[in-house]
């Protein structure tokens, strides 16, 4: 294993391990897992399978682009990494529409912090290699930087959603007193 790959593996088990922790301390009965009640449950089924559908053809068209021999200027691991992060913008946008997103067992103001602490530990790993000139690989292919600003391009999404999200229900809940 070369060294790019170990500190990838170093880096992913760390980050495993504050996930843990980050869990523990975003849910108010400090588990580790979420829980979900039935109706979410369902809906949120629906949001996995459509997400698998969205990775498996994205993967569908990276193949088709191998096949054909099209040169993607990009590093491989960052294409497949690309499928994923596109099944996962589907499932996180899907929970929010629905409001499936936040378990029974979140707090969504920790979850908050817990976000933007990710968001700046992924900042600093794009701003330093970014500034160091170090976004390509020696191929001239964009490089390891690129899932951080993926990540941060993912949670970006996501937090415009919330917004969005959040000023139609306060308006639909204003529209609601308003009627009563």
């Amino acid at each position: 294993m070369n060294a790019k790959g170990l500190g990838f593996v170093i880096g992913l088990i760390i980050g495993l391990i504050l996930v843990v922790i980050l869990f523990r301390f975003a849910n108010t009965d400090k588990k580790l897992k979420t829980e979900y009640d039935e109706r979410q449950e369902k809906v949120r089924g629906k949001a996995y399978k459509y997400a698998f559908y969205t990775a498996l053809a994205v993967q569908a068209l990276l193949c088709t682009a191998s096949i054909c021999q099209i040169e993607i200027p990009i590093e491989d691991y960052i294409l497949h990494f690309i499928g994923i992060l596109f099944g996962c913008l589907v499932l996180g946008a899907y929970c929010i529409w629905n409001g499936v997103y936040w378990g029974l067992n979140n707090d969504h103001k920790r979850y908050g912090v817990v976000f933007a602490v990710c968001i700046v530990l992924n900042l600093i790993a794009v701003v330093g290699p970014v500034m160091a000139g170090m976004l390509f690989e020696k191929d001239g292919k964009i490089g390891m930087p690129a899932l951080n600003f993926l990540i941060i391009f993912m949670m970006a999404v996501f937090g415009i959603e919330f917004l969005i999200k959040g000023a139609i229900d306060k308006k639909t809940d204003a529209d609601d007193m308003e009627e009563e």
